[in-house]
């Protein structure tokens, strides 16, 4: 089962992908090399250079280093135009990446580095129409995923925004990377992480974090005239 650090930075590795290939981009791309079936943790086209990039990320040394599809015939070198490994900052040497592979690090604020150049695949063992076509299956579905998650989500429209005293958000925790809600007010800088075995201040001006509501002055005085009126 996937977890969430390796969640994480695949989908960062998704908004790399996306600043880097403008065109079309989805993580968990489903391909088949040499009757073998892989999946890409996030694939990106290109369609004026005519270039495919895959990304494979890798959070652990255990799992670098029983991935057998990495330096295979069939892995994602041989696949794509280029390829990169995504790992946190330090994890591997770049004298341990496989041949041709690129190596991008991210950070604890979500800064990505690119610490060693991929080599370009002169014949790539899938056309670029196949790809393009897995590439767009795989956004697809995805869309169609995020657009049912929105039903489930409380929009106010920003009724209460104006001058907000307080803000209802969702951050990711540097360390942990568990993304959770928290109250806060407006020129708070940090919040103690709610997961219990972490307990990390998130600094808020640096990580990544997205307002869900706010709440001013007018929302307490609404708030107060229900519980004054409930209780008489």
């Amino acid at each position: 089962m996937e977890g969430p650090l390796h969640k994480y930075f695949k989908q960062q590795s998704l908004y790399w992908l996306k600043n880097k290939m403008t065109d079309l981009c989805a993580n968990e791309v489903k391909l088949y090399a040499r009757r073998k079936k892989l999946k890409a943790d996030a694939l990106g086209i290109n369609f004026k250079r005519k270039e495919s990039r895959i990304i494979e990320v890798k959070i652990s040394r255990e799992d670098f280093l029983r991935d057998e599809v990495l330096a295979a015939s069939y892995g994602y070198h041989a696949i794509a135009d280029y390829a990169y490994l995504m790992t946190p900052v330090g994890l591997l040497s770049k004298e341990e990446i496989p041949i041709g592979y690129g190596l991008l690090e991210m950070d604890e604020f979500d800064t990505i580095k690119v610490r060693r150049n991929p080599t370009r695949n002169p014949k790539p063992i899938l056309k670029l129409d196949t790809l393009v076509k897995r590439t767009a299956r795989a956004a697809t579905n995805a869309v169609l995923f995020q657009e049912l998650t929105k039903e489930n989500k409380d929009l106010t429209d920003g009724a209460f925004s104006k001058e907000a005293l307080a803000h209802l958000v969702r951050a990711t925790c540097t360390l942990c990377k568990k993304r959770k809600m928290y109250l806060i007010h407006s020129r708070q800088e940090f919040v103690v992480c709610e997961s219990r075995t972490c307990k990390n201040d998130i600094p808020l001006l640096k990580a990544r974090v997205h307002t869900m509501t706010s709440y001013n002055e007018n929302f307490l005085n609404e708030l107060e005239d229900l519980i004054r009126n409930k209780m008489t």
